[in-house]
């Protein structure tokens, strides 16, 4: 027990002053910007995705309807409505891929997994490639919500 006290206020000269001025997880304030704005593009993507759920439920359920079985605004809005709604999340999901890939916020692989596999089934079916896009939207949100998360540890 010493009365000294040592001035903590300066780094000594053995320490690295990065360390010592940064805290823990330290993130650039513009960096930091970019990926709460691609968190927040995301969301929309999901509440899109959502959207596109319910206009699909809604419009064939009254398409089945014996009243609405000859409507072509009916066939429409089930048909169209919700491959516009899903497709509108495509290059938001390709803006978000990339700030997760160029922050290393998600594996590359699994990145390009997720990505490939989506444009790839385009070939095969644009229906099932873009019920493959309603899963991309939710794993961003996963990825974006770990890195958020770390940030707010102790």
């Amino acid at each position: 027990m010493s009365n000294i006290q040592q001035d903590t206020s300066t780094p000594t000269a053995s320490a690295d002053p990065i360390t010592h001025l940064a805290p823990k997880h330290s993130v650039p304030a513009p960096v930091l910007e970019l990926i709460a704005q691609a968190r927040t593009l995301n969301k929309a993507s999901i509440y899109l995705i959502y959207l596109a759920i319910g206009a699909f439920l809604v419009f064939g359920t009254l398409k089945s309807l014996t009243v609405f079985h000859d409507s072509e605004l009916m066939y429409t809005l089930f048909h169209y409505l919700p491959y516009t709604l899903v497709g509108l999340t495509i290059p938001v999901s390709c803006y978000v891929a990339f700030i997760l890939f160029r922050y290393r916020l998600s594996q590359p692989s699994m990145l390009a997994l997720c990505l490939g596999v989506g444009f790839g089934l385009f070939l095969i079916s644009s229906y099932v490639a873009l019920a493959a896009w309603i899963g991309v939207a939710f794993m961003f949100k996963a990825n974006l919500t770990r890195f958020f998360n770390f940030l707010e540890q102790p």
